[in-house]
């Protein structure tokens, strides 16, 4: 498996297979004040998975980290499970959209963060943004 697309946004789901997005594609927050809370942040992500993924558990992991690798307590643990359209070729890739949403993140300080997202440990993509003060 690996992410062919991955994106913040304010908004997004999955309907009939395609991944629907509000607000997406941006790397800055802006903040009155901190510490800071946001309501929600949604993960908009695209996997492309092979025949050898297929019919099985695929574990997901995402972390948010601050800019120095610090944990921050944020993390979502999942599992994907995809099947092979009767329609497949043999051997073809399926492209999977999927979301994660992220409700009332605290945010301590300004600066970046990260989200790393990871499949059976190893490291599939890391999306970067940054929080500041609003003026």
């Amino acid at each position: 498996m690996r992410l062919t697309a991955a994106m913040l946004a304010d908004a997004a789901q999955v309907s009939g297979g395609k991944l629907y997005v509000l607000g997406g594609a941006f790397d800055t927050i802006s903040a009155h004040s901190f510490p800071a809370v946001h309501r929600s942040l949604t993960l908009a992500l695209v996997a492309e998975v092979g025949p050898a993924d297929r019919n099985r558990d695929l574990d997901l992991v995402i972390r948010l980290v601050n800019e120095d690798g610090g944990e921050t307590g944020v993390e979502s643990i999942g599992k994907l499970r995809v099947g092979a359209p009767s329609a497949l070729p043999a051997g073809a890739m399926t492209l999977v959209p999927m979301t994660s949403v992220f409700m009332n993140i605290r945010f301590p300080d300004p600066g970046g963060y990260v989200f790393v997202v990871e499949h059976e440990g190893r490291e599939l993509t890391r999306i970067p943004f940054r929080l500041r003060q609003a003026p």
